[in-house]
């Protein structure tokens, strides 16, 4: 019971490592020892031989995991309190899965290095499967620890976030045998009363080993930054608004033209005859429009719903190189029930409804993306045709109830800047913690990155601080400037090397001015994505089948 209750501690320990790695007020460098108490139990439940190894493992972990979701993300609860309790107490349960399935691969006794090996493939795959699969949750990746130490992962850029993801691993692991070894080489000491001549030659390679791989990467990164050179050329003056609008109750109370008259007023102190572009947050324009009507200016110029446009027209004939970039809430309708989303409220109706970005100048809608990685259960029910009877339960956080439809690709707008034709990318809100696909848009050439987000959501947590600093990752994997626009903060311009200059304070409502400065250059990360995930992903499936060879073998020896 006693070595019970020092296993659980051990966990705890973990856990609260975790957690206090983690931004905001984290220190990233703990996360080298965050893993360290999960491998001394492993270690120590390998020895006593345990009859279910997942269970124990699951069981010894899930502390662990679950303090570091609660005390990281609680902040969901603000949004929905049913949906915090469900992504804490689920995502630690995969993540103690994902360790348990590990510990029990030890239980077959592999050598240490298969061991190690195995697990850092476990749990990179796990990572990947959280970007990719419906239930994606990727917020504690853990390659996005190093947010809030940027110049020590410049090398992101050609590894993305799981090359800090398998970093953190092989620090602990280092970490975890030099203590081992000098644990048996101060017992050898104490029984033998001299040194063991082969311990302390392991000793010394682990100790420079363990050294070597937490150093190395930083001086190189360093390197990288103080050397990279951002190409100023053909500068443009952009505008970021922040318009803080209250998304309970004012939002939805305020009429479109009303929140366009918000933006222009908060914007205009800023604009001059050299600002090409102003970017404007998610669901800035928050009721919903058509966007057959809007795109082929098909719609009644005076209805309630348009009439901002007009406004919007007015304000880019006196400023005719403005190209706006602004969150929508769009719909389209069809003939027919045309995508597992379409809704179809009573007979003859079909339409879906999407979160949107567009690009508006002098050509009116010269660019137009729907957002196409939804969260779960706010913008979509995770596997539709499984969980459809609960698709009323979507909670209702963009004005509309049900799931969103998504866009088929990640396109970028062309502007009319000063300069000529400039490509300007808009992934919205969520979409920015995943490095692939923001890096999609960089393919389809877009030189200046934007984000827009609306994190009033959570309200003055913790949550949209961690959502800023994820924007600085994304532009050191793309080496691109992000222009950030939060509805209620943070917003701010994020250079190519992952720098915020002009930070927002949240809750001010305010709009900020910079030169930037568009790019071309294809990164590696850009141009490969997610490499590591899915060479990680083929070890994973490789070691599970040699393991289940090996247990079914086992099995029938007996």
């Amino acid at each position: 019971m006693k070595k019970n209750i020092k296993l659980i501690v051990l966990s705890i320990i973990s856990g609260l490592l975790f957690w206090l790695s983690w931004a905001p007020v984290g220190f990233p460098f703990l996360i080298f020892f965050a893993w360290i108490p999960l491998l001394f139990i492993s270690e120590s439940l390998i020895k006593k031989e345990k009859k279910f190894p997942f269970w124990s493992g699951l069981v010894y972990s899930y502390p662990a995991f679950i303090i570091w979701n609660g005390l990281t993300t609680w902040w969901i609860y603000y949004s929905t309190a049913e949906g915090a309790i469900a992504a804490n107490v689920l995502n630690a349960l995969l993540m103690s899965s994902v360790f348990a399935f590990w510990h029990c691969f030890r239980s077959f006794k592999p050598s240490k290095v298969l061991s190690f090996i195995v697990l850092i493939s476990f749990w990179c795959s796990f990572e990947y499967l959280h970007l990719n699969w419906e239930i994606t949750w990727p917020w504690l990746n853990m390659g996005n620890v190093f947010a809030l130490s940027t110049q020590y992962v410049q090398w992101y850029e050609y590894t993305g976030t799981f090359g800090g993801t398998i970093w953190v691993f092989l620090v602990n692991i280092l970490l975890f045998e030099l203590i081992l070894l000098v644990t048996d080489f101060q017992q050898n000491k104490k029984e033998q009363g001299k040194s063991d001549v082969a311990l302390k030659r392991r000793l010394l390679i682990t100790t420079i080993s363990t050294l070597s791989v937490l150093i190395i990467p930083m001086v190189i990164s360093t390197v990288i930054y103080k050397n990279y050179e951002i190409k100023k050329v053909d500068g443009v003056e952009a505008v970021i608004v922040q318009q803080n609008t209250d998304p309970w109750e004012e939002q939805y109370r305020m009429s479109n033209v009303a929140h366009t008259q918000r933006i222009i007023k908060t914007a205009l102190p800023q604009i001059t005859p050299q600002t090409a572009l102003l970017i404007c947050s998610e669901s800035a324009i928050p009721h919903n429009i058509s966007a057959t009507e809007l795109a082929d200016l098909s719609y009644p110029v005076q209805t309630y719903e348009y009439y901002g446009f007009i406004l919007l027209d007015s304000l880019i004939l006196k400023h005719p190189q403005l190209n706006l970039i602004v969150g929508l809430s769009t719909s389209i309708q069809y003939n027919y029930k045309k995508t597992p989303t379409t809704r179809n409220p009573q007979a003859g109706i079909f339409y879906d409804s999407f979160n949107t970005s567009i690009c508006y100048n002098t050509n009116k809608v010269s660019g137009m993306y729907h957002k196409s990685k939804l969260v779960p259960g706010v913008e979509k029910m995770p596997y539709p045709k499984v969980f459809k009877f609960l698709e009323y339960l979507v909670i209702d956080l963009g004005g509309t109830s049900g799931s969103l439809g998504v866009d088929s690709t990640q396109r970028a707008f062309k502007t009319t800047a000063n300069q000529g034709t400039l490509k300007i990318g808009a992934p919205i809100c969520y979409e920015s913690i995943y490095g692939e696909l923001f890096a999609n848009f960089v393919k389809d050439g877009a030189q200046i990155m934007s984000v827009i987000t609306n994190d009033a959501w959570w309200r003055e947590s913790p949550g949209h601080k961690q959502h800023f600093l994820l924007s600085k990752l994304r532009a050191i994997e793309t080496r691109r400037y992000v222009l950030r626009a939060a509805n209620t903060g943070i917003s701010a311009f994020i250079d190519p090397l992952g720098d915020p200059s002009q930070e927002t304070d949240y809750g001010t409502r305010t709009a900020i001015k910079e030169t930037v400065y568009p790019n071309d250059e294809i990164t590696f990360y850009v141009k490969h994505g997610d490499y590591l995930a899915r060479f990680s992903l083929a070890i994973t499936i490789l070691s599970t089948l040699l393991g289940t060879a090996y247990w079914i073998r086992k099995k029938v020896k007996h």
